[in-house]
């Protein structure tokens, strides 16, 4: 089935989006879900409910964020998880990135001195 979806982005012209459209998340895999970037697409594994929204996020960031508590919300409905917060990381203060092992931020470049 998947094939067949992605084949019709192909065939649409849709699946590298728009030229001007450069922003595009990562490629990931995991159990429970399967990004396709190129096709603005995620393929999960269960119903996407608040839930397992969350169960998604967090085993996505766990290794990343030290997280003790996600919320999501959709229209009516919200769910909320907490978390034991495992070891300290040292983190960018501008925003909250676990900083890599050379000290410098992933996402905003900022290092720590």
């Amino acid at each position: 089935m998947l094939p067949a979806i992605l084949d019709v982005y192909e065939k649409q012209g849709i699946r590298n989006g728009h030229p001007s459209n450069i922003m595009t998340g990562p490629a990931f895999k995991t159990e429970l879900a399967t990004a396709y970037p190129e096709c603005r697409l995620v393929v999960t594994k269960e119903t996407m409910t608040v839930e397992a929204m969350i169960k998604i996020v967090y085993d996505l960031l766990k290794d990343k964020l030290n997280i003790s508590k996600i919320t999501f919300s959709s229209g009516v409905n919200k769910a909320s998880e907490e978390y034991t917060p495992t070891g300290t990381k040292a983190r960018c203060p501008l925003c909250g990135i676990a900083l890599d092992e050379n000290g410098v931020c992933p996402k905003c470049g900022y290092k720590h001195k």
